[in-house]
């Protein structure tokens, strides 16, 4: 398997956890909210879920933005990777170039 390969993979697994704690934290507010809409008993156990709830969904959304930034320097790397071959390519294109017209007679 070649680095980019690997590295199109490593991309691919980070955006599949960033849609998964997406959808965490999605399930997570709805909870927050039916709990809101619902009457209970105990206002402070209410309020001790929400402080609960609000905390989960701080440290998910922390985590994703780590996990966004993880996926841009992916991004970027893999971007930059792609030009220097990109570069490589149109160099050994002209070279080529260059040899059939200096091997080809003249007309």
């Amino acid at each position: 398997m070649t680095e980019k390969e690997i590295t199109m993979e490593d991309l691919e697994e980070t955006v599949k956890r960033t849609d998964e704690q997406l959808d965490l934290m999605e399930w997570k507010m709805d909870n927050v909210d039916k709990e809101l809409v619902q009457q209970i008993d105990s206002q402070d156990l209410c309020v001790m879920n929400l402080l609960k709830s609000v905390s989960e969904v701080r440290s998910d959304y922390q985590q994703l933005r780590r996990e966004l930034v993880e996926v841009q320097a992916l991004q970027r790397e893999l971007s930059s990777r792609l030009r220097a071959q990109l570069r490589l390519v149109h160099g050994k294109f002209a070279r080529l170039r260059q040899r059939l017209a200096a091997a080809s007679p003249p007309r």
